[in-house]
């Protein structure tokens, strides 16, 4: 089980409100908690880069990381596992 952190909520919060169909298939496959992480983690390891390794401002950062969960890309979403599609 993922902690349930800010960023997270926040994340949950506007998948929930500008895509809920997103959310509905993640529910359905099982796989929201896992994306919620992921997501979490990728904003983080990007907050980090910006903020520490390239010396940006942290609103600038935060501004860039948030775009990247706001509108997630299909194939940074976890995919069910093959072995429970039938061939």
């Amino acid at each position: 089980m993922h902690d349930n952190t800010r960023l997270r909520q926040m994340i949950h919060s506007h998948w929930l409100k500008h895509q809920p169909q997103l959310v509905e298939e993640l529910t359905q496959k099982n796989l929201l908690s896992q994306a919620l992480h992921q997501a979490q983690e990728r904003t983080a390891d990007l907050l980090y880069e910006l903020i520490s390794v390239k010396k940006m401002d942290y609103q600038s950062a935060w501004e860039l990381a948030t775009a990247e969960w706001a509108m997630p890309e299909t194939e940074a979403l976890p995919q069910e596992s093959s072995s429970t599609n039938p061939s």
